[in-house]
């Protein structure tokens, strides 16, 4: 499943098990990110040994996607399911403080920031 427009892009690589999200994505209400919710749903589905989550080009996230990501480790920690790993980039502010805040929704997430300098002040895990 993929999802594409002018803005965003988001997509399962079935070879790297990966949800791939780039871009901004602005939309309006928890219910626009239904199609969002179903790829990573898919993602966790078709994921053998750990779901990635990539949002190192995705420049722009607004308080509904923050929420339907959140929601979705809150339920794949409840399912028990495979572990996930979410990659960020230490360049673009918003993930600094929300991808770090995955962390308090499910312990066992690892975190990636692939771009941390020596200077960036981020934790590792």
């Amino acid at each position: 499943m993929e999802v594409k427009t002018e803005e965003y892009a988001a997509y399962f690589d079935d070879k790297q098990q990966s949800v791939i999200m780039t871009g901004s994505m602005r939309l309006q209400n928890l219910a626009s990110y239904e199609e969002i919710k179903n790829i990573l749903k898919e993602g966790l589905e078709k994921s053998s040994t750990q779901l990635t989550i990539d949002l190192r080009n995705l420049n722009f996230l607004n308080s509904s996607g923050i929420t339907t990501l959140s929601l979705f480790i809150i339920e794949a920690r409840n399912k028990k399911s495979t572990p996930m790993k979410v990659i960020g980039s230490a360049k673009i502010a918003w993930q600094i403080k929300s991808v770090l805040n995955f962390k308090k929704l499910w312990n066992d997430i690892t975190l990636e920031f692939p771009d941390k300098g020596p200077d960036d002040d981020l934790p590792v895990g």
